[in-house]
């Protein structure tokens, strides 16, 4: 039988941020904030990736701040969702390849 997972749109979703009623006060950063998170879920969407494409070292950090097991839900970058993508949410590679931009 498969298993049904529960989790949230970002562990630094400002409404959770803002509500003052999820997080511990003294859990104030990002990685602080996805620590807490993945001891209470299970998995967690990552949002921010619609917009440009996480780094390599922040994905690493991501995985050494959650425990064994814990799930990422990437979002799909929008340019793969043929969503409009400024050529500002490239990679620096990339626009440097496509050239000026008109």
């Amino acid at each position: 039988m498969s298993s049904i997972l529960i989790g949230t749109a970002s562990w630094t979703d400002k409404s959770l941020i803002d509500s003052k009623l999820f997080y511990p006060p003294l859990a104030n950063t990002a990685e602080e904030r996805l620590r807490y998170y993945a001891s209470r879920f299970p998995l967690v969407e990552v949002d921010s990736s619609y917009y440009a494409l996480p780094s390599a070292q922040n994905s690493v950090l991501w995985v050494s701040r959650t425990p064994e097991g814990f799930l990422f839900n990437i979002k799909a970058f929008r340019l793969f969702t043929q969503h409009q993508t400024p050529p500002a949410a490239l990679p620096k590679d990339i626009r440097e390849a496509l050239g000026p931009v008109d």
